[in-house]
């Protein structure tokens, strides 16, 4: 037992030729939330090959920490404000091309620290917009890829619903206790996810409280991927976000926009809203742009042969 403690305290580690550049600084030292930029390797910050256009050299990944392990990354108001202004400071850096949002220790988040709730939930709903972290991620330009490393209850749960794409440890789960503490959800799980995983097994997890096991998940479709470890995990969502980092930026994030934005419409109102969004994307095409995509092309029909 004190072995696999051990091997699960161990700090992770990488591959040195896969190893990511740490740029120099952090841009929270909080202890509370903690961001550091990693560089994609050379050929992922790279342009792309098909006319996409990457990011450069200097494209970065935001690994975004929850940092409260002794509490299971329970969530007091100070953290869910700093988390909210780290999200909407990233959005306007440029050379953030993703963010992996993960926990420290063995829990992503265990909700609201109950000790603490009249913090959150007795301040004035207008004034908090700019401090509600739901609405920030929403609002990010970039994807963000959900490392859920353990438990994700209630407000965790709405946190990583709030991300882009899932990927999970095979000890994490989700769970819902909204009913079991007399609470009502109010970022977005009771509409997220009856979408995500089926209204029936939505209603079920909601009223009973039960887990919702890394396994189930990725049955359901919740979830992308399950790792073993967490190595593995941060790992494998690192991956996620080099292979974005390879792909044309301003579609990367006008296609998140379409997405995000149409997800709450009617199919008609979101085929509008993709037609609208193409045709405007399709005017910034410049001749350099069409020379690329067909070069693109021909290197590709050359290695065939």
């Amino acid at each position: 037992k004190m072995k696999k403690k051990r091997e699960r305290e161990r700090p992770l580690s990488f591959e040195p030729e896969r190893e990511p550049e740490r740029a120099a600084n952090v841009m929270s030292d909080s202890s509370l939330i903690v961001v550091e930029h990693l560089r994609m390797n050379e050929e992922d910050s790279s342009s792309s090959s098909n006319g996409g256009g990457g990011g450069g050299g200097g494209a970065l990944v935001a690994l975004v920490s929850l940092n409260r392990p002794s509490a299971f990354n329970a969530l007091t108001y100070d953290m869910l404000s700093q988390l909210a202004h780290v999200f909407k400071t990233l959005g306007t850096r440029e050379e953030v091309r993703a963010a992996i949002l993960t926990g420290k220790g063995d829990a992503f988040s265990a909700g609201i620290d109950l000790t603490a709730a009249s913090q959150v939930f007795s301040r004035d709903e207008e004034s908090e917009r700019e401090n509600d972290v739901v609405r920030q991620m929403d609002k990010c330009r970039f994807p963000i890829i959900g490392a859920i490393n353990g438990p994700a209850v209630t407000a965790g749960f709405e946190i990583a619903l709030a991300c882009d794409i899932l990927v999970a440890s095979s000890s994490a789960f989700f769970m819902d206790t909204h009913c079991k503490f007399g609470i009502m959800p109010g970022w977005g799980l009771s509409q997220k996810l009856p979408r995500l995983i089926g209204i029936n097994r939505a209603r079920e997890v909601a009223f009973t409280s039960r887990r919702l096991s890394a396994r189930e998940a990725k049955e359901t479709g919740l979830v992308s991927h399950v790792y073993e470890t967490r190595e593995e995990l941060l790992e494998g969502a690192l991956g996620i976000a080099r292979r974005i980092g390879r792909n044309s930026k301003a579609t990367v994030e006008n296609y998140k926009k379409v997405l995000t934005e149409g997800y709450g419409m009617t199919y008609d109102d979101a085929r509008e809203l993709e037609r609208r969004t193409a045709w405007a994307h399709y005017r910034k095409m410049d001749p350099d742009h069409f020379s690329k995509l067909a070069k693109f092309i021909q290197s590709k029909r050359k290695a065939k042969l």
